[in-house]
């Protein structure tokens, strides 16, 4: 199951909306299910809870035959439902509460992400257009911008290879530095921010810089805390102990009802719930399912040339020239249709 949420982490194209939105999911998503890395990781669950359906019907079959078991034997079938119906109103409440604190985690996270990808697009913008005149400082910048996504990402998952992607932006002595500090994102905002306080910049946009750099930070806690703070473990622990021990006993009661087809009713009805259970449990830490190498991938294409800035002033640069030609053309026009008319005027 730890494997499988590698494959989770997608980021959503056109294409996929389309085929998400379309009505032949169900028969997709159905046909899929002996697939579903859920399905094959609540397997050993759902074979127990259909060994004790299988053992309640031979059990069972054996008694009302009266072979190797005596008639007088009781019966371990409960025809009163009333327990399951009491609790199953409990039960709901508690899956319904995790899977809903689980996505607010993994949203929270989400726009976290989304947060350090657009102040990362901010800042490259930022240093394009402050240091015109400061080449070398605002190449800086941009690689050490690359390196903080980079370690942004190992410093919240466990299966980051940081240091490859690392001697592609970095010289060999700042991979050396870098790979040696204890909290990597937070000594990359201290290089950056002595970049940016070193610099000839006016305040206002020191002080724009300075909150990006904070901003970083406060994204980076968040992320700790999501990844250091799970929810409260003696909800998670009773949640399962309740749905197992309802499970558990839930053959018990279906057998006088269903007979043999307590089995497979066992196991779909154990794979519904704890298939619910087992969603909130993937994404309540979700860092290891979201697509966060597709983000700090679009971050360095992004930073390392997708906009030209030569291309960029040059388009600014003839657009403002032509813009004034254009209006001084304008305006000389008007001027010499005011004077034709002022002309017949007083020629009348």
């Amino acid at each position: 199951m730890q494997e499988s949420r590698r494959y989770r982490r997608v980021n959503f194209t056109f294409a996929d909306w389309v085929a998400h939105r379309s009505t032949s999911r169900y028969a997709r998503h159905l046909s899929g299910i002996f697939q579903s890395r859920i399905f094959r990781g609540l397997l050993p669950t759902l074979l127990g809870v259909m060994s004790t359906a299988v053992s309640v019907g031979i059990y069972e079959t054996l008694r009302d035959h009266h072979v190797f078991i005596p008639s007088d034997w009781p019966s371990l079938t409960v025809e009163a439902n009333q327990a399951f119906n009491l609790t199953s109103f409990a039960l709901s409440l508690l899956l319904v509460f995790r899977t809903n604190e689980s996505y607010s985690r993994w949203l929270e996270a989400r726009k976290a992400w989304s947060g350090i990808l657009i102040r990362t697009r901010d800042l490259v913008r930022m240093t394009s257009v402050w240091f015109p005149d400061d080449p070398a400082r605002k190449a800086l910048i941009q690689r050490w911008a690359i390196a903080f996504v980079r370690c942004a990402m190992d410093h919240v998952r466990e299966d980051c290879d940081l240091e490859p992607h690392l001697k592609r932006t970095l010289l060999e002595g700042e991979v050396a530095a870098l790979m040696a500090a204890e909290h990597k994102p937070n000594f990359i905002l201290r290089i950056l921010t002595e970049l940016i306080w070193q610099a000839d910049l006016l305040e206002g946009q020191t002080v724009r810089l300075d909150e990006t750099m904070s901003f970083f930070e406060e994204q980076i806690g968040t992320c700790e805390r999501l990844l250091k703070t799970p929810i409260p473990l003696s909800y998670t622990r009773h949640t399962s102990r309740f749905l197992v021990l309802w499970l558990a006993f839930l053959p018990f009661s279906l057998w006088p009802a269903c007979g043999w087809t307590s089995v497979p009713a066992s196991g779909i009805i154990s794979f519904l719930l704890l298939g619910i259970e087992e969603i909130g449990v993937q994404i309540e830490e979700p860092f290891g399912i979201l697509p966060l190498e597709q983000i700090c991938d679009t971050a360095e294409d992004e930073i390392r040339g997708k906009i030209n800035d030569d291309m960029v002033k040059e388009l600014v640069d003839t657009g403002l020239q032509k813009a004034a030609d254009f209006n001084g053309a304008l305006y000389n026009k008007s001027q010499a249709n005011g004077r034709s008319k002022a002309k017949r005027y007083f020629a009348q």
